[in-house]
């Protein structure tokens, strides 16, 4: 299994369209992931800090913050365009367990998806009017 994130970007110039595969390392606690050695462990870290800067992303979006941290991560960086326009479409598929020793992951899993289900786009856009 791959141990980044990983994007790829499509334009589509012919319709003025533009298409974002993500797929996103999973989350884990650094000392369980049973990775050894500094660079290992460096990379869990920064993977973890990309899924903690855009699980912020989706928080604030759907709690209706005025303030979106999106220069948090590289990651949140190139998603920005797709959060802020309205007419954007945006599919998140998560992974949970059946397994009840993972309830905990998977719970939180559920309610991040929860969070980003409630995200409207295009409502925090800073340019946008609001008359």
């Amino acid at each position: 299994s791959s141990r980044s994130h990983c994007m790829i970007i499509l334009d589509v110039p012919t319709v003025g369209g533009r298409l974002m595969l993500v797929d996103m390392a999973g989350s884990e606690n650094i000392d369980q992931a049973g990775q050894t050695g500094f660079e290992a462990k460096m990379q869990t870290a920064k993977i973890n800090q990309g899924n903690i800067a855009l699980k912020r992303v989706v928080e604030s979006i759907a709690n209706g913050d005025s303030h979106v941290p999106f220069r948090d991560s590289k990651l949140t960086m190139l998603l920005q365009d797709s959060f802020e326009d309205d007419k954007s479409k945006i599919l998140m598929i998560l992974c949970a367990s059946p397994d009840p020793k993972e309830m905990h992951k998977t719970l939180c899993t559920l309610e991040y998806g929860a969070k980003a289900k409630c995200i409207v786009r295009g409502s925090h856009t800073p340019n946008k009017d609001k008359n």
